[in-house]
């Protein structure tokens, strides 16, 4: 049986990848300039939410009283995380050739970053790391959130053992960060758990019923931006308020996901379209955005910006430059044969109906 996609729920993954590139262009451009009250806002705006919304939406189609599909999670999750971490290797091998510094040392250094998998450089590694990842940490943490849902739902205080998963990774990441995203998993796994109850509750037909809500998760949101310090869920790293943090995280998708249903009433569709449609290709545009983020020299590129245009904000630059690069590069992974299937799950979907109607 097929799902049937919700629209406005693409519409809210559509933002939620863009909010992705654009925080990373305002923090990667912080690093040569500093941050300014807006940029700052537009910060802590987009970290406040997007990583959650990913793991909320994915919860809310999970089935955790069925047998959990190792091939699928193996195939769509962890295969597609060695994939592109394949790509990153290949850029940076070229990317190495053409800075003319040594291909071996770099390859050893993002060698050592893909086994890891880590979303951050952390001090608490089991050996040293000079190099992240980055976003791509996602998939594995969210293979991790599934197994557990899966283990999880099948014993008797199923919201104690959540909670008792998010204590472990949290305070376990405190003294130890180990490979492979474990810990975020046993964290992110609270995201995945709300989303799959918001299915099972019915949530959003109740939060139709009461707009009240609506103002209340708003006003819990607007505070977590306004105390905002740090919210990384790739470190287990939740601020000095790791309460309103995860909290905010939870209000800023559901507000997200009642502006999603405005957008999808908007008269004119092709708005809702358009964001509906990078929706559908955030898994191959957050691949692309790690590919171009860990492979091209971006803080040099800002450095000499900064000097032709001194009062250009350099964030602005940054994502006007890599977002049309980003959808060019997912672009180009959907015209790889075969490989493009990693990307696009809803390819691999329709070309299995396609066989499966064949052999009929």
């Amino acid at each position: 049986m097929t799902q049937t996609r919700i629209r406005f729920f693409d519409i809210a993954r559509g933002i939620a990848i863009l909010c992705v590139i654009l925080s990373h262009s305002v923090l990667m451009a912080g690093t040569v300039a500093p941050m300014h009250t807006l940029s700052h806002t537009i910060y802590a705006a987009c970290f406040s939410f997007h990583m959650p919304l990913f793991f909320i939406l994915s919860g809310y189609f999970m089935h955790p009283e069925r047998k959990f599909r190792w091939g699928k999670e193996l195939r769509e999750l962890v295969g597609t995380y060695a994939v592109t971490a394949c790509l990153v290797l290949v850029g940076i091998g070229i990317a190495a050739k053409g800075l003319r510094v040594s291909v071996r040392e770099a390859l050893k250094i993002w060698g050592s970053a893909a086994i890891y998998a880590a979303g951050d450089v952390s001090q608490r590694a089991l050996w040293p790391q000079t190099a992240r990842i980055g976003a791509i940490w996602f998939l594995l943490a969210l293979f991790w959130a599934h197994l557990l849902l899966h283990i999880f739902a099948k014993l008797p205080y199923t919201p104690v053992w959540v909670v008792v998963s998010f204590v472990i990774g949290y305070a376990s990441a405190r003294w130890i960060w180990l490979p492979w995203d474990i810990q975020s998993g046993m964290c992110t796994l609270a995201f995945v758990y709300v989303g799959y109850l918001m299915k099972q509750h019915d949530i959003l037909s109740w939060l139709k019923k009461y707009p009240v809500v609506w103002a209340v998760m708003a006003v819990v949101w607007i505070a977590d931006i306004a105390v905002f310090s740090g919210f990384s869920l790739a470190l287990n790293e939740y601020g000095k308020t790791p309460v309103l943090a995860a909290v905010g995280g939870i209000a800023g998708t559901v507000c997200m996901i009642g502006v999603s249903m405005l957008v999808d009433r908007i008269p004119q569709p092709q708005v809702g379209g358009a964001l509906a449609w990078v929706g559908q290709t955030s898994l191959a545009l957050l691949c692309a955005h790690l590919i171009e983020d860990d492979v091209l020299p971006w803080a040099l590129f800002l450095t000499k910006i900064q000097t032709v245009m001194p009062h250009m904000p350099l964030w602005v630059v940054l994502f006007a430059v890599r977002l049309p690069l980003d959808f060019f590069l997912a672009w180009c992974l959907s015209k790889l044969p075969y490989v493009n299937l990693w990307f696009y799950p809803m390819k691999a979907k329709q070309n299995a109906l396609k066989n499966a109607s064949r052999i009929a």
